[in-house]
């Protein structure tokens, strides 16, 4: 199997909704890679997998793979390329959500700086580099400074072409940071609209989208709107097969909402499906 054919196959598991199957796949391949010895099939299956712990809280196995990829880059001779350069950024996005955030530090610069050298300036890719980097500097609380990262990063999308998934989530991440209410909801706007077409329906990010979406309406101060969305996100995203400590989140997120819309009714139901995931 080339990694076209990996990458058809594990998509096809996604569009699925069928997580445990991807994971399950993933280790298959990533087994027979290191088996017949091909470091360039590893360091794709094991760059797949950082994403796939990353984005379900397999948090315990993301260092492993990135440590493997890392190994492939070595037996591949590939050090200072743009394939390093997607493992590093695709491992600092892992450990800021991880928040690991002195390592992500680290590897989000050694990538940007192996990006610029390699890239001509306003390459698409680099879009990724700024979006993934305001993410660290979201997760440190620092809102202007990932405001503007975001604002690069759409930018250089915009003015590109960008694919339709990557501007929905760069819109997204700008959403997140944005003070300026009326702009927070339009590029939420703009983003759910690719999210409702059928390729944005298989893409994990509708939920943030969804999730955006309800932090608007609380932003409103709608917050029954709010919780009710917060609510039915996280049942959705239950019967996705996302990992339980996010619907955790989302349900903390309806039970606040609705305390502030003052409905005892919806507590009591919240509660008890915090019960099921453990508060």
């Amino acid at each position: 199997m080339d990694a076209k054919e990996f990458h058809r196959q594990l998509d096809a598991f996604y569009e699925a909704g069928d997580i445990p199957g991807a994971y399950r796949f993933l280790h298959e391949q990533e087994a027979t890679a290191r088996q017949r010895g091909d470091a360039a099939m590893s360091l794709t299956v094991s760059n797949a997998l950082i994403g796939h712990c990353r984005e379900n809280c397999i948090f315990d196995e993301l260092e492993g793979h990135y440590e493997e990829a890392l190994r492939c880059l070595d037996v591949l001779e590939m050090r200072g390329s743009l394939e390093e350069a997607a493992t590093l950024l695709n491992a600092a996005t892992g450990f800021c959500v991880m928040g690991r955030i002195e390592e992500s530090e680290q590897l989000f610069e050694a990538a940007e700086a192996l990006y610029l050298a390699l890239l001509p300036p306003g390459d698409l890719t680099l879009a990724a580099v700024y979006n993934n980097h305001g993410l660290l500097y979201r997760a440190r609380n620092e809102r202007k400074t990932a405001l503007a990262s975001f604002r690069k990063a759409l930018a250089i999308l915009e003015a590109g072409n960008g694919a339709p998934d990557e501007l929905a989530s760069s819109r997204l991440n700008l959403a997140s940071v944005c003070d300026d209410l009326s702009e927070a909801e339009k590029a939420v706007e703009l983003a759910a609209a690719y999210y409702e077409t059928p390729d944005g329906q298989t893409d994990i990010h509708r939920f943030t989208a969804l999730a955006l979406q309800a932090e608007m309406a609380f932003r409103r101060g709608d917050y029954g709107k709010a919780g009710a969305r917060f609510e039915t996100i996280a049942e959705e995203w239950r019967r996705y097969g996302g990992a339980e400590q996010r619907r955790g989140v989302l349900l903390r997120n309806a039970r606040y909402s609705y305390e502030k819309a003052g409905d005892e009714e919806a507590l009591a139901r919240i509660d008890a499906l915090l019960a099921e995931v453990g508060k």
